[in-house]
């Protein structure tokens, strides 16, 4: 068992993917890092490279964040382990992204968070992640592997479900009412 933890640990360092998880834990945690109040006036958006894009309800509230961007992304990097954001960019929006309450009640979570009763996949979903892991011999890390493609299926069927698009153009999925997501509207 302790082999199969090695290996599965290996691939997913082959793949990038530890990164994704410590960033991922990161912005699951805005809250605790900005603190309550400002986690009420601003939300991740997105991770560009290494620029994280946050929606905040009002220019003050960016150009007062703005002032703290250096604590913002110091707190971030350390949650992280790594010097994973270099630049934080504020957009207002009218209204912010829908929060997600997570594990404690108060927490400002990612839209992505899983929610109590993940959305269920079909059998022709099932099949096809099947056929997708059927070379990959050791049956361990094939049972992992099914998880994590059930969990990120599941994850797209909750932000549909949330109301969020899929833009048409960078395919990451946003909030806003329209086909293109805000920054490649804006061409960034």
């Amino acid at each position: 068992m302790q082999q199969a933890g090695n290996a599965l640990r290996s691939l997913i360092q082959r793949l990038g993917l530890d990164r994704q998880f410590r960033t991922y834990d990161a912005l699951a945690r805005w809250s605790d890092i900005v603190g309550k109040q400002i986690a009420q006036v601003a939300r991740p958006l997105r991770v560009d490279a290494d620029t994280l894009w946050v929606a905040v309800k009002s220019h003050a509230w960016a150009q007062e964040l703005n002032f703290q961007k250096g604590t913002i992304l110091k707190r971030l990097n350390e949650r992280a382990g790594e010097e994973r954001f270099k630049e934080l960019r504020f957009t207002v929006r009218a209204s912010l992204p829908a929060a997600v309450v997570g594990g404690d009640a108060d927490a400002t979570r990612m839209p992505y968070v899983a929610s109590a009763s993940p959305p269920t996949l079909s059998e022709t979903e099932l099949a096809q992640i099947e056929s997708s892991l059927a070379s990959v011999s050791d049956p361990v890390l094939r049972d992992a592997l099914k998880r994590a493609h059930i969990a990120s299926l599941q994850y797209q069927k909750h932000l549909a479900q949330l109301g969020w698009r899929r833009c048409v153009v960078c395919e990451c999925y946003h909030s806003d009412d329209s086909a293109v997501c805000f920054l490649c509207e804006r061409g960034v």
